[in-house]
């Protein structure tokens, strides 16, 4: 049993966790005004792909695992593609047209799609009042669009499909992505691949699809022409958070459990707020305040009617 000390260092751990990806969302903004959003994709990711692959040398004594890849090859390389590659061109879009706040709001919708998603797929019945919190999600996402768009302005609109903006688009698909990446870990992780594997081979074959679409789309030459401060932020988000955060993450879910842990990251988007409140001066309507909570609270019921049903 984990003592008092161990769960307070979790906590910790879970807490700087919490404020590293909720940096990215702000990170990912200054990066895409400097260079264009294929080429901070891709070396986003190939930094945070050659930490990992130094860190899995360390531990195993291999870079890779030539039975196990054999074996699993086609969902390595998916996650890859789904989670890293696709994730971060949807990512990074959506910052090019939306606040990092909003942004991190319409993706917190992403658990409870997991949650719709997975029982599909994997066959799961879920209760009544399950579907009722995934639709109080779901209500507080249309929330957050609708204010944000000037022809609305208010928390429900006849014609929200008609003026969706790029923006949110990419929001969204940012949400689906992470939802079939959610589910393709989970197939991973009941297959007994560690998680360190299934994040690193991630890492490595999502930059092998985000090479392409710099190269094509991308002016890779600019990001050899920036700033200290660039390359700070840079490595802010390949090594802090998408490396170092991982394992604080992992950390705590083996001392604090999944429940506590993944209720704790419900407050992602108000850190990002925080920090973009604080530190970049932006300001954030009590609307867009409101819809985010939402959002959390049917998010949160989400995950406690999965757990009652499974006990």
């Amino acid at each position: 049993m984990p003592s008092p000390k161990s769960h307070l260092n979790a906590y910790i751990k879970l807490t700087l966790a919490i404020f590293a990806w909720a940096g990215v969302y702000q990170s990912a903004g200054y990066l895409i005004k400097h260079v264009d959003l294929y080429s901070a994709a891709f070396f986003r990711y190939l930094i945070a792909s050659i930490a990992l692959l130094a860190i899995l040398r360390i531990k195993t004594g291999k870079f890779i695992d030539v039975a196990q890849f054999k074996q699993h090859w086609s969902l390595l390389i998916s996650l890859g593609i789904v989670g890293i590659g696709l994730y971060n061109l949807a990512f990074f879009s959506a910052e090019q047209y939306l606040s990092p706040n909003m942004v991190a709001i319409i993706s917190s919708f992403s658990p409870c799609l997991t949650a719709l998603l997975a029982a599909v797929y994997m066959r799961q019945r879920l209760s009544l009042m399950t579907y009722v919190a995934m639709l109080i999600a779901l209500c507080g996402t249309i929330g957050v669009i609708n204010y944000a768009n000037p022809n609305c302005g208010q928390f429900f609109c006849n014609d929200i499909f008609t003026h969706l903006s790029k923006g949110e688009i990419y929001a969204l698909c940012l949400c689906l992505f992470t939802a079939i990446y959610n589910i393709m870990n989970r197939v991973a992780t009941q297959k007994q691949i560690p998680s360190l594997t299934i994040t690193t081979y991630a890492a490595v074959f999502g930059s092998l699809v985000l090479f392409f679409p710099m190269i094509i789309l991308g002016h890779p030459s600019n990001i050899f022409s920036q700033n200290l401060e660039f390359w700070s932020i840079m490595l802010y988000t390949s090594l802090i958070g998408s490396v170092l955060a991982y394992f604080w993450y992992s950390e705590s879910i083996k001392n604090l459990g999944v429940t506590k842990t993944v209720i704790f990251l419900n407050g992602i988007p108000f850190v990002t707020i925080l920090i973009g409140v604080a530190l970049f001066g932006e300001q954030v309507s009590l609307a867009t305040v409101f819809c985010g909570v939402v959002i959390i609270s049917g998010v949160i019921l989400t995950n406690l009617m999965i757990k009652r049903r499974a006990n």
